[in-house]
């Protein structure tokens, strides 16, 4: 788990340092220990599992006082000892990380805690190339859905498949050919009549894309009316400002980009004792 991750985070690191840092290769043969601290208080933890495998990539021990998806006030999260030089190069990634994934964590959690239903809430496919599944990671420690890690992960049919294949029906007959059975089919629809032919056919899901509130739970009330077992997913133009007008009985999916892209970080910092 994570060595992609890692191997991309310990490159960029190293090019950090260049071909070493100035400022901290005094220290190269001092052992040093430091507290991790929150700095915000009401925040959902994430990162820690992520981190602890990074640290070991440096020979650096750790203990936590969290673990991922906690509730947390502002506190000394952890411990951390080593070799000095190598904690100062890590230090700024480490707490960049500890920022970006708490604080994404911590969105998803306050937008999730206001559901009331069986609705879930998702996040998408709109990551940072490289670090996208630590950011699906913290939808995940936060209690909300991280839809697709990859394109591999469902069948996805989109608008742009759809116009190539040459319709809805021909789109699911030709991604037939090479799914198996343990993949579930998505189609991404804007009429409501393809939204008919998708269940049809053969789709398990169905994506209701930039439809109103009230559009989208009148549709899927009629969809629900003959397809009980279909998944309905509703997306596009949806933010934390209007997300709840979507909940609905007949809606098991919310998923929203601004889960991953509009966030505000969350501060920590490293105290050297």
């Amino acid at each position: 788990m994570f060595e992609y991750e890692i191997r991309l985070v310990k490159n960029w690191i190293e090019k950090d340092s260049s071909f070493f840092d100035i400022a901290s290769y005094g220290l190269k043969d001092r052992k040093a220990s430091g507290e991790i601290i929150l700095k915000q208080s009401n925040v959902i933890i994430s990162g820690i599992e992520f981190i602890k495998t990074l640290l070991d990539e440096y020979q650096i021990e750790y203990e936590f006082f969290v673990h991922d998806g906690e509730l947390v006030n502002k506190n000394t999260i952890g411990i951390i000892s080593g070799n000095a030089y190598n904690i100062l190069i890590v230090e700024r990634t480490m707490l960049n990380i500890f920022s970006l994934m708490t604080a994404i964590a911590t969105k998803t959690y306050n937008l999730v805690s206001r559901i009331r239903g069986t609705t879930k809430l998702a996040a998408t496919r709109k990551v940072f190339p490289g670090i996208g599944n630590l950011e699906k990671l913290a939808v995940m420690h936060g209690g909300g859905d991280t839809h697709r890690f990859s394109l591999s992960d469902c069948i996805m049919i989109k608008d742009n498949h759809i116009k190539l294949y040459g319709g809805v029906k021909e789109a699911i007959d030709e991604v037939k050919k090479y799914g198996s059975f343990t993949k579930k089919i998505e189609v991404e629809i804007e009429k409501e009549e393809d939204a008919f032919i998708a269940a049809k056919y053969g789709a398990d899901i169905v994506m209701l894309d930039n439809f109103s509130p009230e559009k989208a739970k009148s549709l899927a009330w009629k969809l629900k009316q003959s397809f009980s077992d279909l998944i309905i997913e509703v997306s596009g133009g949806i933010n934390e400002n209007n997300y709840l007008e979507y909940v609905d009985d007949n809606i098991d999916v919310i998923s929203m980009g601004k889960l991953t892209t509009e966030i505000s970080y969350i501060d920590f910092s490293l105290e050297i004792k």
